[in-house]
């Protein structure tokens, strides 16, 4: 029995969840531990083993403004958000249950707030767009019918390809060249193997600068489809809502003074300021 009790007591401390830092003892250590997608270009992704991209500037930002030192986690994205927010905020990962203390490039949306309560979901800093860059030699059209004789590019599983999938009752969905990752459909679009490269308007400027040639971003209609445009922000676990406050007071300050647009415009990327 006394070994079955301490059995039990163990699988216990196991299965906790860790404790939520709030902003004291972020402040006391001296670092804030960051959430970012991995191979997420141009938000956060590896360029000569060096992790780079928007949401780190961003996460640099919000530590310094905190006066602590930024230390990244760089993650795969799971079957959605809400198994990422588990991953990285409130429970910590499946193995060794690390968690961060901010995840960032969060959907800031309401239906998905409430079906994660253990999260705090605010401070939107960026509206992602879908958008297409298209080659205008290739592409002289003004509308995705263009692709009913033109191939065009995407990444596997992303929005754009189950929009585009979808478009016109699936009439161009063959001509969907469905890439194993966003910047494997970078380089389709950039080798002119395809005419053009559809994902949210800060990926498709990110591969405008990369092409090497006249190309053209455009934001076609998408007839039928409800969203197409969403804000992004940050996450903290929900018992850590002062941090989440001091993160809100950084990126709004940041917003102001032009730190925001000028961090976009490093990668090539014109900041969208969130919708109200």
């Amino acid at each position: 029995m006394k070994n079955r009790f301490w059995l039990v007591a163990l699988l216990a401390l196991v299965a906790a969840p860790a404790a939520a830092r709030p902003l004291d003892d972020v402040l006391s250590s001296g670092t804030l531990v960051i959430a970012v997608y991995r191979n997420f270009a141009p938000w956060s992704f590896e360029e000569s083993g060096t992790l780079t991209g928007i949401d780190v500037e961003i996460g640099r930002l919000l530590a310094e403004h905190l006066h602590v030192a930024p230390k990244f986690l760089a993650r795969m994205p799971g079957e959605d958000v809400d198994s990422d927010l588990r991953a990285n905020v409130w429970r910590g990962d499946i193995v060794d249950r690390v968690m961060a203390d901010v995840m960032l490039h969060v959907p800031v949306d309401k239906e998905l707030g409430l079906r994660n309560d253990m999260v705090v979901i605010c401070c939107a800093y960026e509206q992602e767009r879908m958008a297409v860059v298209v080659d205008p030699e290739a592409v002289p059209a003004v509308s995705f019918g263009a692709f009913r004789n033109r191939k065009i590019a995407v990444e596997g599983g992303s929005t754009a390809d189950l929009l585009l999938s979808a478009l016109y009752n699936g009439a161009i969905s063959d001509n969907v060249r469905r890439a194993t990752s966003f910047e494997a459909a970078v380089a389709q679009f950039s080798s002119g193997e395809v005419p053009a490269l559809m994902a949210t308007r800060a990926q498709v400027e990110w591969a405008a600068a990369k092409a090497g040639r006249r190309v053209s971003v455009e934001e076609w209609p998408l007839l039928g489809v409800v969203k197409t445009s969403w804000p992004v922000g940050l996450a903290t676990r929900v018992d850590a809502h002062d941090l989440a406050y001091a993160l809100e007071d950084a990126l709004t300050e940041a917003a102001k003074d032009g730190r925001l647009a000028a961090i976009h415009a490093r990668f090539n990327v014109t900041w969208q300021p969130p919708a109200n």
